[in-house]
């Protein structure tokens, strides 16, 4: 049992308790909320957690890319705990985005990864994936709400979306099962496809259901946007390699790819343009991540392995750019009541390693060299340059938007505040610690991607996608 995905759900639930009983001590629900997911990690890594859980009457088990996507997610998680710590710690954060992360990973193990009979039904739908995903994101919105009075537009865009998707993939999974049993019923397979794309799109923030995405980014607190955005997002994007490798219909489809590599370049191609025409970085922010899930549906439109293996690489690469500018832009807050560049003037000065974070950040995940989003584009640059130029100019000018919305935020950022010279804020040494740590990482994998080979080769080897 030890071996099963047991200890990726229990743990998490186990530091949410304690975490919600120890809520007095933050530096001990930090130390708790940082260490279970990183011992589940851990475990992960070690041990391959495949053996069957018997969950309310059907098996949850785990296979290699859904390892390797949970071993990521907890450890992005675990850093932004830490991050949370440094910055404006709030109990509720720990235990209910814990609990979030076991719902996530029993999201990932419940999904049918070998279709069979059971109980004499030829197709045994994804309704628990869905079920367990949706628990999580709602659970997010309390980090997201971060205390606010009233509710954040942002917030509610996001819960409405999440929770629109439900009905339409329990509709997508009965027309699956009637499908399966009538396959000369081609009608049901369209029927199928467009609900299961319409599910994605709007789990995924594709246009034009990402008016979510700049909301909150800029009305949270950024390191519960980060965790929104780096953890549920990219978790809903696990879920939709799942979905492709296993359902045949889709993955049989070459109309879904064109349609990912279409919706791809759009979402790609505006997130870009509209990060441009910001003034806040916290929408700067919402909308470098959105041209960010373009690029990765763009690589994976190509229905290549290769082409999987860019999106996989965007998808794992997203995370340090957006860990560092939430950090800054965290960091910035504490003293700015938001993240206009107007509030910002003279942020270099008075707080240059929140500078530094924002800056970094922002153009990682805007696939600036040397950093870590570089990489990861310029895989998905190559894959989509050996079909159509016209789609590799568009990835181009996504990144050149989310660069040009920055260094018009820049002017203020570095603009001295009067004559008088500005004593900076010392920062504590572990958030300096912290912030250096991310620039390392994100300055190691931007130079040397190839780290991450050999796991994106085992993940691409175990998906059924691509001829």
């Amino acid at each position: 049992m030890i071996f099963s995905p047991l200890p990726l759900i229990a743990l998490p639930l186990i530091g949410a308790v304690l975490t919600a009983l120890l809520r007095r001590f933050s530096m001990l629900s930090a130390l708790i909320a940082t260490l279970f997911p990183t011992a589940a990690a851990l475990m992960a890594i070690f041990h391959p957690l495949d053996n069957p859980l018997p969950l309310l009457g059907r098996q949850l088990y785990l296979t290699t890319p859904d390892r390797y996507a949970l071993i990521f997610l907890f450890l992005c998680a675990a850093a932004t705990f830490l991050g949370v710590w440094r910055t404006t710690p709030r109990w509720t954060y720990y235990p209910v985005t814990l609990a979030a992360l076991a719902a996530v990973a029993a999201a990932l193990g419940a999904r049918p990864v070998i279709i069979e009979v059971i109980g004499g039904r030829p197709f045994d739908p994804f309704n628990y994936s869905v079920m367990f995903f949706t628990i999580a994101a709602v659970l997010t919105i309390f980090p997201l709400q971060g205390g606010q009075p009233g509710v954040a537009v942002g917030t509610l865009r996001y819960l409405t979306f999440m929770v629109i998707a439900v009905p339409v993939f329990l509709a997508a999974a009965w027309i699956l099962d009637q499908y399966s049993q009538s396959p000369d019923a081609v009608n049901l397979a369209q029927t199928a496809l467009v609900l299961l794309l319409f599910g994605l799109a709007l789990w995924l923030a594709v246009i034009p259901f990402h008016s979510w995405l700049p909301g909150v980014a800029s009305e949270s607190p950024p390191l519960s946007s980060a965790f929104v955005l780096g953890i549920i997002n990219v978790a809903a994007f696990f879920l939709m390699l799942d979905m492709l490798s296993e359902i045949k219909l889709l993955n049989n489809s070459t109309l879904v790819f064109t349609v990912l590599r279409l919706a791809g370049l759009v979402t790609a191609l505006l997130g870009g343009t509209l990060a441009f025409a910001q003034r806040d970085f916290g929408r700067i922010m919402g909308y470098a991540v959105l041209a960010d899930v373009g690029v990765a549906l763009v690589a994976l439109g190509t229905h290549t392995v290769s082409g999987l293996s860019a999106a996989l690489f965007v998808v794992f690469l997203r995370t340090f750019g957006l860990g560092l500018m939430s950090m800054g832009l965290a960091l910035a807050r504490t003293e700015s009541p938001d993240d206009t560049f107007q509030s910002l003037t003279g942020l270099a000065w008075r707080r240059p390693w929140a500078a530094v974070g924002l800056i970094v950040g922002t153009l990682s995940l805007a696939g600036v060299p040397p950093l870590a989003g570089f990489a990861g584009r310029w895989g998905a640059l190559q894959q989509a340059a050996g079909t159509d130029l016209g789609a590799s100019l568009a990835l181009v000018l996504s990144s050149i938007g989310v660069v040009a919305g920055l260094l018009r935020g820049l002017q203020f950022v570095l603009r001295p505040i009067g004559n008088a010279p500005t004593e900076p804020v010392r920062e504590a040494p572990l958030t300096i610690a912290l912030i250096v740590g991310a620039l390392l990482l994100c300055l190691l994998f931007g130079l040397f991607p190839d780290l991450l080979t050999p796991v994106i080769r085992q993940m691409s080897a175990t998906y059924v996608i691509g001829p």
